[in-house]
């Protein structure tokens, strides 16, 4: 049984393809452009979803402010000169709770979010732009 796959093997005389480093090179730049263009639109689309959804959250965050009397009671700093500097720590503390913090924190959380997905969203412009250079295979683990 051996000796009939040795003889076998010696029969084909294999014989390599030119072009099959050529090939499978192209077909990894080919996949890192297909990655790279998939990643751009996923992160521009979380990017415009996020840069529409700070519309209304902005609205809301304005709403929030008003309601809360927390200009009010900024403008009272200002216009009261001696009142404020007697009882500064119940002052701080009053202006402390009247913040819409969960307004803050949502319209904070959709600026972080717009400006990463940007920031990846970049990323992936820059690598869909640059050739790749040199025959070298540049891969990122991020």
């Amino acid at each position: 049984m051996e000796q009939k796959l040795i003889n076998a093997f010696r029969a084909i005389k294999y014989e390599s393809n030119q072009d099959l480093p050529l090939n499978v090179w192209q077909a990894i730049v080919l996949r890192e452009r297909r990655v790279a263009r998939l990643k751009l639109w996923a992160f521009s689309l979380v990017g415009f979803v996020s840069l529409v959804g700070f519309v209304p959250v902005f609205k809301m965050l304005l709403s929030d402010f008003t309601q809360s009397g927390f200009y009010e009671y900024l403008s009272l700093a200002f216009s009261s000169g001696g009142t404020i500097v007697t009882y500064w720590k119940d002052f701080l503390l009053l202006l402390g709770e009247s913040l819409p913090v969960l307004s803050i924190i949502l319209s904070l959380t959709l600026v972080f979010v717009f400006f990463l997905s940007l920031k990846y969203a970049m990323r992936q412009i820059i690598k869909l732009i640059r050739p790749s250079g040199g025959g070298q295979l540049t891969l990122s683990l991020r």
